[in-house]
């Protein structure tokens, strides 16, 4: 590193200049507003236009919206800003040196205060590398500076700098970061491994909901056909591999709602532990992946059901679910495609009451997931990116309740059908699944009431030790009703 200063005291009155993405922010703003502007209908040829005429720097400009850029929600490092206001109380000139658009750059030195001065790029100017060390000499009058930066795209302002920090370095920066020993003003840890990430936003844990998929094949009798085991398997693994692009796609598009959450706001791309860029990657390779398991591994019925499932997926993230009442319909929707999805797999025709059962069901779940989301919401407020009002509560568990009542009716008018006394040799057994269905579904509105359900419904119902004690149930009594002899109950 050129020219390194003396530490007793040196470094007061010695201008600091700070990168802003991975460095003061753990995230890239100009990858974030690139995905949020990919909301707006018609924006991609303006933004296309803007990058062959400036380049990168056009394109920053282009994706900049006051409307969808908020820097009170970026995932700033607590540790950078410590070092910054330790800095600010000694005296030091702070700049916000970035590769950012200058109206980014602003925005978030408004909301912080700490600055000085700015650097940033504009239409024409990308100022990164050395550009941006050109900028930063031009700024200091060649004086001695310190910089914090985390890329190897920092590497000549290191070389440069009297004084170097680095945050979360990466690659050759990081190499740099432990050459530099004791001489480094600051030294963070490295971000965590990028996969760990990604596996995070690909929320396995949520792959259990595809076990609809079985479904079909269960009521079918076909689970001792080895043949359609194995496609019902396979499609298995191709609609959790869409689901976690859905998942990840999704996550990208509600990066700033999710900061405002609760938990959400722990997630991987609203967090700040990858980068956009790397979620787009992984979801198209999981898309890909999904379409070739779907088409080649299962059949073409089922890959055409996969693509519908995306499309409906895409259309709920990007608009209906800013519908109330829609919203909650393509959500059971959503789980109802799956059951399609199993029949298709297996070659077999759904049954009408099962769709129907299942239609109800999940609106009554789809109702809960909502009813749960208001009870973090004020009476007078709405809920984020969704058209419910904490008001709408009682509404809301209503709708739920009596959606669970009908899928209850149904099922229990599906025992006197002829398909069903074709079907189990001991019909009269499966009335015990009604009680049992309607423990179940009671008692899980009560817990969300209580408040016990968690964020998902689903989730828990696969999770939670008495819905699976109750899951096992209803298969014992399903079973029991196929292959048992049974006089019956009723004569």
């Amino acid at each position: 590193m050129a020219g390194q200063a003396d530490q007793q005291g040196s470094d007061i009155g010695m201008p600091l200049y700070v990168d802003l993405d991975g460095t003061l922010v753990r995230t890239d703003v100009a990858q974030e507003l690139l995905v949020g502007a990919m909301r707006a209908p018609g924006a991609l040829p303006g933004i296309l236009c803007a990058g062959w005429t400036h380049g990168a720097s056009g394109i920053k400009r282009a994706t900049w919206s006051e409307e969808r850029f908020f820097p009170e929600l970026l995932p700033y490092d607590d540790e950078v800003l410590a070092y910054l206001r330790q800095a600010r109380s000694e005296g030091r000139r702070l700049v916000l040196a970035t590769a950012a658009d200058r109206r980014v750059a602003e925005a978030v030195a408004g909301f912080l205060g700490l600055f000085d001065a700015i650097l940033a790029s504009d239409p024409g100017r990308n100022l990164k590398g050395a550009a941006k060390l050109d900028a930063i000499r031009a700024d200091s009058g060649g004086a001695a500076f310190e910089y914090l930066g985390d890329s190897p795209a920092d590497i000549p302002i290191w070389q440069a700098a009297a004084r170097a920090g680095f945050v979360a370095p990466k690659g050759a920066a990081r190499v740099m970061a432990r050459d530099a020993g004791t001489e480094a003003t600051l030294v963070t840890a490295p971000p965590p491994p990028l996969w760990r990430g990604l596996w995070k936003a690909m929320r396995p844990h949520q792959w259990a909901k595809n076990v609809l998929i079985l479904l079909p094949l269960f009521f079918a009798h076909l689970y001792t056909d080895p043949g359609a085991l194995a496609a019902v398997l396979v499609g298995f693994v191709a609609m959790s591999l869409m689901a976690s692009a859905v998942y990840i796609f999704n996550d990208l598009l509600d990066i700033p709602a999710d900061r405002r959450h609760r938990t959400k706001r722990h997630r991987p791309f609203a967090a700040g532990l990858v980068q956009p860029v790397h979620g787009v990657g992984a979801g198209l390779g999981c898309l890909g992946a999904a379409l070739g398991l779907g088409f080649g591994g299962v059949g073409l019925a089922f890959g055409v059901i996969l693509v519908i499932y995306f499309i409906m997926t895409t259309a709920y993230s990007f608009v209906l679910k800013r519908f109330s009442t829609i919203d909650v319909i393509v959500l059971s929707l959503l789980y109802i495609v799956r059951i399609v999805a199993g029949a298709a797999a297996c070659g077999i025709t759904l049954s009408p009451w099962l769709l129907t059962f299942a239609l109800f069901f999940f609106v009554s779940l789809a109702y809960m997931k909502r009813f749960i989301e208001l009870e973090s919401v004020e009476e007078d407020a709405k809920l984020p990116s969704r058209n419910y009002w904490g008001a709408e509560m009682a509404s809301i568990q209503i709708f739920g309740i009596a959606s669970a009542a009908v899928a209850l009716l149904t099922l229990a008018q599906y025992m006197n059908t002829p398909i069903a006394r074709e079907t189990y040799g001991a019909r009269d057994i499966l009335w015990l699944a009604v009680p049992v269905m309607m423990f179940w579904i009671y008692r899980t509105w009560l817990w969300a009431i209580r408040g016990k359900v968690g964020d998902d419904p689903v989730v828990f119902a696969l999770t939670d030790r008495v819905s699976q004690l109750t899951l096992l149930t209803l298969l014992a009594i399903f079973l029991s009703a196929r292959y048992f002899e049974f006089a019956g109950f009723i004569h």
